[in-house]
């Protein structure tokens, strides 16, 4: 389900690409110490945050896929972002990252399920993956309650981190001759 202003929507939320118009709000959220306190590289700047939004629009015109602003149906309200990223090895990464004020409501969960079930019928890649910080339980608990399978635990960003992937089935391929 869509409409014009959303990419996709689920029961409660709306996602549409990272705006200019956002800024205000990402540096609300990726400007919060404790928000951002699982990322090793800590807090982003103002311009970080400029840069992400043309990364991402950038992305959605050469591959298909970025950031999203995740506003809620009823009020509009914004609750975070989330969306998809190429990692250096060329895979793809879903992520999200929500206000606190909206923390523990299942609205990560149900941004993630929405998420990957568009990866599965907009991307052409066999699997997703997220990961976490090995001691950030609450987002490993959404890898999992979405359906992410544990795939390795291994260093990222300079931490000890846990990978979940959520494998996607092939596109239906026109037949060889």
């Amino acid at each position: 389900m869509t409409d014009p202003e959303h990419t996709l929507m689920s029961k409660r939320l709306g996602f549409r690409m990272l705006e200019d118009h956002d800024l205000q709000n990402l540096m609300r959220l990726d400007m919060n110490l404790e928000v951002r306190a699982f990322f090793p590289e800590g807090v982003s700047t103002p311009k970080q945050l400029r840069e992400k939004i043309i990364r991402s629009h950038t992305s959605f015109l050469q591959k298909g896929f970025g950031e999203f602003s995740v506003t809620d149906l009823k009020t509009n309200e914004f609750l975070g972002r989330a969306g998809f990223a190429e990692l250096k090895n060329g895979e793809i990464e879903v992520g999200y990252l929500l206000l606190k004020e909206h923390w523990g409501k299942g609205i990560a969960t149900e941004a993630l399920s929405a998420l990957l079930d568009w990866a599965g019928k907009a991307l052409s890649v066999p699997r997703i993956l997220a990961y976490a910080p090995i001691n950030h339980v609450a987002s490993i608990g959404v890898m999992k309650k979405a359906g992410m399978r544990y795939l390795k635990t291994e260093p990222s960003h300079g931490v000890e981190c846990i990978f979940y992937e959520y494998p996607l089935k092939p596109r239906d391929t026109p037949a060889e001759s």
